[in-house]
């Protein structure tokens, strides 16, 4: 695969589905600007795991993608979100109200919120987490993470599942003089043996996190992990 058999298939499927770059990036789970990017050629070719979303974005293979060879047109897209086949999903009332809720909105310029130890309310708990231990949830406070993560949005979060760089987490972070803790909706962009790195869309910027404040960094999980899909 060339960079140029690369971003022919992608306009392609672009325009098929009249979807913009930044769209199809957010609907991926990648960074807004991840396929202008590639279309602009300023990133190196994406790494398989990237591809893989892409493709689900793209509604197509991941072969035909890569492979200038493959025939024109793509594999069928699987179902959208929301048209179940078999296993149907559990009926709303047979998903068991036991998720915690933490937070308040109480936001700041920055994007943090505080964070409650104890749950403000309890939330459904979907099929593919079922079995799960140590999940919370929270609403979203502000936009710095539109259009990934909207403000009021309920997102699930693991305390156990570890975060990589590149995953949507949730940062907890503690004020040295009162105890208060605030919680950051982010996205991990990298690690030092001293600072953690965070990036946020809107205002694009990156946010540097003292390490000694850092009290832990949970993932928030995928519509796929928490259906099961």
């Amino acid at each position: 695969m060339t960079n140029d058999d690369l971003k022919s298939r992608v306009r392609e499927r672009l325009k098929a589905l009249d979807k913009t770059p930044r769209a199809a990036s957010v609907d991926a789970g990648l960074h807004p600007d991840t396929i202008r990017n590639v279309l602009r050629e300023r990133s190196v070719k994406p790494r398989a795991d990237s591809l893989a979303k892409l493709a689900r974005a793209l509604e197509c293979s991941v072969d035909w993608l890569i492979d200038a060879g493959a025939p024109a047109a793509p594999a069928a897209a699987p179902p959208p979100f929301g048209l179940w086949e078999t296993p149907t999903p559990p009926a709303r009332a047979e998903m068991p109200r036991d998720v915690p809720v933490l937070g308040t909105a109480a936001g700041s310029a920055r994007g943090a919120f505080q964070l409650d130890t104890a749950a403000i309310d309890y939330v459904r708990r979907p099929p593919g987490i079922g079995a799960s231990r140590d999940i919370y949830a929270l609403y979203v406070v502000g936009a710095s993470m539109s259009p990934r993560f909207e403000e009021g949005e309920l997102i699930y979060v693991s305390e156990r599942r570890p975060a990589r760089v590149g995953d949507y987490v949730v940062v907890q972070t503690v004020d040295p003089d009162d105890g208060t803790v605030q919680a950051w909706v982010k996205r991990l962009a990298r690690r030092t043996d001293t600072a953690l790195l965070l990036e946020q869309f809107n205002p694009q910027a990156e946010i540097r996190l003292d390490g000694a404040r850092v009290r832990a960094v949970h993932r928030i999980l995928t519509l796929n992990e928490l259906f099961g899909i």
